[in-house]
């Protein structure tokens, strides 16, 4: 006959039990049951939380059900090691000033209009300029309120045709293409042929000859749009003192050119009105950030690093010439 433990209290009654991990009510929660209340809570799953902790995704997975066989107390202590960096990380949120969504700008509505001419017309548009004038916002967020609209962004390695197709390939649906570049090209053909979309393509400045030949191809034979978006280099190439014999097909196909050098007083105006910046002084402050290297964007890590220090205050000029000190900026 087997014996039967019970665990009582002084008073006689049985502890009460959690849901979570069986830890009685009023005793510590153990690193099992918060890790898994961290899990539950932050949606990550036990792969991507395997990685951060440092252990295989098997491994936690035993550990979480008391399976494991291994160094328990070693797999505890990384984890608990992760749990207090994902305590000081909740931490750190919660008093990050929560950045405005995509706002209007002259310059970002400039942009809208020339892809929203490259859609509707079946045309091919450029647009280039400097660094920090919202290029990328406003593609994502043309692409976001239109159908058919794909985003392939470009790196140094895209340069030859086939690694270009195979960006192109992921954009719009098709992740698994291989094969040389007439069968990759072939098959997002027939993905985007009859769709009226447009295909952005983000730091074409990066593509080769053969490669931008390619993507007129694919335009040429489905009707669909095409955007090339990128630095000045972009149209320099195509102007440049070789464009009549290896882009003069493209450059004849390009129905609107826009250039933005750098952002606008009203662009400024428009990101300062996003974060609730509206004194004279603060807004020629940004204008003269705005006129740096990193134009836009450097505003904006600005704007978000004085919000934070002033802890939901109106942002002043004092605390915007002390977060553009922090991030090393120079007057």
């Amino acid at each position: 006959m087997t014996e039967e433990t019970n665990i009582v209290h002084l008073d006689g009654h049985a502890p009460e039990v959690s849901n979570s991990d069986d830890v009685p009510v009023g005793l510590p929660a153990t690193a099992r049951s918060r890790a898994k209340d961290a899990l539950h809570q932050s949606g990550l799953s036990q792969a991507a939380a395997a990685k951060e902790i440092g252990v295989s995704p098997p491994t936690l997975n035993q550990w979480l059900n008391g399976k494991y066989l291994g160094n328990n107390e070693e797999i505890e202590e990384k984890v608990e090691r992760w749990l207090d960096a994902q305590a000081r990380q909740f931490d750190a949120s919660s008093r990050m000033p929560g950045k405005p969504g995509y706002f209007t700008s002259p310059s970002s509505q400039k942009i809208i209009d020339t892809l929203a001419y490259a859609q509707m017309a079946g045309d091919i548009v450029c647009i280039y300029g400097g660094p920090g004038v919202g290029k990328t916002v406003s593609l994502r967020q043309y692409r976001d309120t239109n159908p058919a609209t794909w985003i392939a962004t470009m790196a140094p390695d895209s340069a030859p045709v086939v690694p270009a197709l195979e960006e192109v390939a992921e954009a719009v649906g098709l992740r698994d293409a291989t094969g040389g570049a007439r069968k990759i090209a072939r098959a997002i053909r027939r993905k985007v042929e009859g769709t009226r979309g447009l295909l952005i393509i983000d730091e074409a400045q990066h593509l080769s000859v053969a490669a931008l030949e390619e993507l007129r191809s694919i335009h040429d034979a489905t009707g669909i749009g095409l955007a090339l978006v990128g630095n000045e280099s972009v149209y320099a190439r195509l102007t440049g003192g070789t464009r009549a014999s290896h882009f003069a097909q493209l450059f004849s196909r390009i129905g609107s050119r826009l250039f933005i050098s750098r952002p606008t007083i009203g662009d400024v105006r428009a990101l300062a009105a996003a974060w609730g910046v509206k004194g004279k002084a603060e807004l020629d402050l940004l204008q003269q950030m705005a006129s740096k290297p990193g134009a836009l964007r450097g505003v904006s890590k600005v704007l978000a690093l004085a919000s934070m220090s002033a802890g939901g205050s109106e942002i002043t000029v004092s605390a915007l010439r002390h977060a553009w000190a922090n991030l090393g900026a120079q007057e």
